[in-house]
């Protein structure tokens, strides 16, 4: 069955700079009351970056320069979510007032047994959330129990979402995923999956220097090839030289299987995307109908063609094409829409289990194609 996928994280958007830092501060409180509510979680969204109120409510961060999404979340109250771009930050601090939420009784106590149709359904959110690669399938959800697993609503569909924020320990990468779970779905019927959310990335810091060395070659794996890394090739005019290949895809229906597509490659190689600069120097990419990527440095990975019937090929193919007409993108790789390009193949088959935090570049060259 072809899954497609909306890659629908919601990135912050901008670059980092070493040498532009800002100091995010400020104090929780209880709206009602005024206290102080400590251990409410800060971060900004798909990176490394985060922390915690001390037991008055305070906390202070860096932010590197760029523009963020910033997730404020405790259990009981009603979570906050805005966009700070980091040359706005006030340097006096802000004070932010939560409203507490009143618990649903009604709902299943987390300790609570669940029924076998329970533990099926969780099956199949971890394979598409978390992935079938072998990052994926290493993933373990810390917290699984606290998950709303529904698949009665909507008939064919399974509909996901948490009671808190999933603790996702991805041992293969090095990170602990504090994913803050906005949306997902997936349909049984057509195998469409959709999911968004706010995942922070806390390092393992107790590797030691084996397990680290071997963490950073993983990370470097994950990252070669990945969408991060087209999308940042893409706003360097460097995709042929990292390795991508793009050709037009012409895609039309199939008139004897209702549902399906007809596909036929374009033989003449693009070896650039459009990226429109506006008058304020924001850039734009701009491509229409459908495109394939192809990156020649990587072969597929085994997991991958379980069930297609055939073998592992040499390089790892992928199709794109926006659901908007033009979409902001940053040094970084990331977009002004999460939801802005839908993605099959390749990319799409890589879930939250290969994903990396936006604030991560590679530090060494990585020897491609070499397994």
């Amino acid at each position: 069955m072809l899954l497609k996928i909306f890659l629908g994280l919601f990135l912050f958007f901008g670059s980092f700079s070493a040498n532009a830092q800002a100091i995010f501060k400020g104090t929780i409180v209880d709206f009602e009351t005024g206290e102080a509510i400590p251990y409410a979680t800060v971060f900004l969204a798909n990176t490394t970056l985060g922390t915690t109120t001390d037991e008055e409510g305070k906390f202070s961060m860096y932010l590197p320069n760029g523009n963020y999404e910033v997730i404020i979340r405790i259990l009981g109250y009603e979570g906050l979510t805005f966009n700070l771009p980091a040359s706005m930050v006030q340097p006096q601090g802000y004070k932010f007032m939560l409203v507490s939420v009143d618990e649903d009784l009604d709902e299943m106590e987390v300790n609570e047994t669940r029924d076998p149709a329970w533990y099926r359904n969780l099956d199949d959110f971890k394979r598409y959330f978390l992935g079938t690669s072998l990052n994926g399938k290493a993933c373990e959800i810390e917290n699984e129990l606290s998950m709303i697993l529904d698949d009665q609503s909507e008939p064919g569909a399974l509909i996901a979402s948490s009671r808190d924020i999933l603790k996702i320990n991805n041992p293969n990468l090095g990170y602990r995923l504090d994913y803050l779970l906005n949306d997902f779905r997936f349909n049984y019927k057509i195998g469409f999956v959709t999911y968004g959310g706010y995942p922070l990335f806390i390092p393992d810091s107790t590797l030691s220097r084996r397990k680290q060395r071997r963490v950073e070659r993983n990370r470097l794996e994950a990252y070669y090839g990945s969408f991060q890394h087209f999308m940042r090739s893409i706003y360097a005019g460097k995709s042929v030289a990292e390795g991508f290949e793009i050709r037009r895809l012409y895609r039309k229906d199939d008139p004897v299987h209702k549902g399906k597509f007809i596909d036929s490659l374009g033989t003449e190689l693009i070896t650039s995307i459009d990226i429109r600069r506006n008058r304020e120097r924001r850039e734009y990419l701009e491509f229409s109908d459908h495109i394939l990527v192809t990156y020649q440095n990587e072969k597929e990975s085994p997991q991958y063609v379980l069930g297609m019937g055939r073998g592992v090929r040499k390089s790892q193919s992928s199709s794109m094409r926006m659901t908007v007409d033009s979409l902001e993108i940053f040094e970084n790789g990331s977009l002004s829409d999460p939801f802005g390009v839908v993605v099959e193949g390749y990319i799409g088959w890589e879930r939250v289990g290969d994903l990396l935090p936006i604030d991560y570049f590679p530090e060494v060259e990585y020897i491609r194609g070499v397994q």
